[in-house]
């Protein structure tokens, strides 16, 4: 009886964290957080043995939770590999610059330890093993944050001593508290952009300073604030998953996509506002699925303050909207007989999302004259694509393109300049712009062409389960998110056209989409197993 006892307690444990991943992904970062405050020189020999301390006895009071093994091999691994996590600390704790990866390895040992557990005990679900990747996805994304600073990896950051940028924007708030800019915001680069994402890095910067922390240092602490976005992220995209019932090893396919691509790991270090208004797309999709399933007002006003709160931190959240609307439409047809309640949810509705979405560019316009959906020009003819025609940048994929696996900058010596928008997608959604530190040879090729490989399954996979019938999502459900997915790309063509240079090839302009193919590549590889287990039945 204390054995079973002992088994429900771990059993409780990890069903606490699955029923509450936000939780999770919200505050495992911030107990990573003294661990060099996202700053590996901040890093010192007794916090890494603290860290090893902690993993230690925290795996093995789950060990001591759990049922002992009957495999006698099991148990003395359990029993060793503490020691075995003092040997990797031994041999990686004197080199200063592998910091980040000391940090990984014992959390990558202390999940394997509990998953090896379950797996002997018979209880390792196809959710536990979720949560296991959740854990280490968000170790990846503090290690990522620790291993590049502000000056590393970043888009339109400037400097935080600059007079312009995305750091200089956040120091503005920080100076400035609530205050208005009382001058025209073009005029400074990156100020134009809605203030949300900005005011709360500069929030964060006043709470550590508050505390103590040396401005330097807490200007590298605030990238804990995209690290807990990412985080944030990888739960949505859980609870999304759940809720057009994908499982099994189709669960585990799409969210190993979600917690380890290496998209949402760059920008989990990002201090610009890509991270935020993706994760304001991701949970307007969750919420409005849930409304789908029971309308509400209740239910309807967290969309309304995603959709908004996602366009005060970037106006591209308006992407989600047209598919928001076909939901809307659906549900309103289908109770033609009763409308009032849903034209009461959706006047509310309105009423929070435009003011919040749009009150900082109708400002602008007013004060300044900006034109609402403002965007500055590059201005560098050296990244020009202007030349090149349509159909070749369209249609052009010849394998030279390959050959060099890093998105094209001619003025940083690359032989060309990216001229495809969907291989400058491909690209920069494994390396982002740089390549210095992915430097692979061979390897960052065979990346790009796995990339490539997964985009289409995902994309066919997408298709054919928007056609299949017998699921467990309804055809409007299907459209919500191939909507989603044609509004991005369609946007983001439009938008590489508009402003043909390199820089606007980029996958921080549809980072939604990457959920989307795994969700259809979750499905495919559900199908697949399907069709594999019915072949052996036979």
């Amino acid at each position: 009886m204390e054995t079973s006892n002992k088994q429900r307690s771990a059993d409780t444990l990890s069903d606490i964290f699955l029923r509450h991943p936000f939780i999770v992904a919200a505050l495992l970062p911030l107990l990573l957080l003294p661990f060099g405050f996202a700053q590996a020189e901040q890093i010192n020999t007794a916090g890494i043995v603290a860290e090893e301390i902690i993993w230690i006895l925290g795996t093995s009071a789950l060990i001591a939770l759990g049922k002992p093994s009957k495999n006698p091999k099991v148990n003395i691994y359990l029993i060793f590999s503490p020691a075995v996590l003092v040997v990797l600390f031994s041999l990686f704790v004197g080199q200063n610059h592998r910091f980040a990866t000391v940090m990984f390895i014992p959390v990558l040992f202390g999940l394997f330890q509990l998953g090896l557990v379950w797996k002997q005990e018979k209880t390792l679900t196809t959710d536990r093993v979720v949560l296991l990747m959740l854990v280490l996805g968000v170790v990846v994304r503090y290690c990522y944050a620790l291993k590049y600073d502000c000056t590393q990896m970043q888009h339109d950051v400037g400097t935080f001593d600059g007079a312009d940028g995305h750091a200089a924007y956040i120091m503005y708030w920080y100076n400035n508290g609530l205050k208005l800019p009382d001058f025209d915001v073009t005029t400074l680069w990156q100020f134009y952009h809605p203030p949300l994402h900005h005011l709360l890095m500069a929030l964060g910067l006043r709470i550590f300073t508050t505390l103590g922390l040396p401005l330097r240092e807490a200007q590298e602490a605030i990238q804990i604030l995209p690290v807990i976005y990412s985080a944030l992220s990888m739960a949505a995209c859980f609870r999304i998953f759940k809720l057009v019932k994908l499982h099994g090893a189709g669960l585990i396919a799409a969210m190993s996509i979600a917690c380890f691509y290496p998209t949402f790991i760059i920008w989990s270090g990002a201090y610009n506002n890509d991270m935020l208004v993706s994760l304001f797309m991701l949970l307007a999709v969750l919420w409005t699925l849930k409304w789908y399933r029971q309308p509400s007002f209740r239910n309807i006003m967290p969309i309304a303050l995603c959709v908004g709160c996602g366009m005060m931190s970037k106006l591209s959240a308006w992407m989600v909207a047209p598919a928001i609307a076909l939901i809307f439409l659906r549900t309103f047809i289908r109770n033609i007989k009763k409308p009032l309640p849903f034209i009461g949810q959706f006047a509310a509705f309105g009423a929070v999302c435009a003011p919040l979405g749009l009150w900082w560019q109708i400002r602008n316009l007013l004060t300044f004259q900006i034109p609402i959906t403002y965007v500055p020009t590059p201005g560098n003819d050296s990244m020009s694509v202007a030349q090149i025609p349509v159909m070749q940048r369209l249609f052009d994929f010849s394998l030279f393109q390959f050959d060099y696996p890093f998105e094209g900058f001619v003025m940083y010596q690359a032989p060309y300049n990216e001229y495809n928008p969907l291989m400058g997608l491909l690209k920069t959604s494994l390396y982002d712009e740089y390549h210095t530190p992915w430097d692979f040879s061979e390897m960052a090729t065979v990346f790009v062409v796995i990339a490539a490989i997964l985009a289409l399954l995902g994309t066919v996979c997408l298709i054919w389960w928007l056609f299949k019938r017998g699921t467990a999502a309804d055809l409007p459900t299907k459209l919500f998110f191939v909507t989603i997915f044609v509004t991005i790309l369609v946007s983001y063509y439009l938008f590489c056209f508009r402003y043909p240079y390199v820089c606007t090839e980029n996958i921080r302009y549809c980072i939604p989409v990457i959920p989307i193919l795994a969700l259809g590549l979750g499905f495919g590889v559900n199908a697949a197993v399907g069709k594999r287990e019915r072949g052996t039945e036979n």
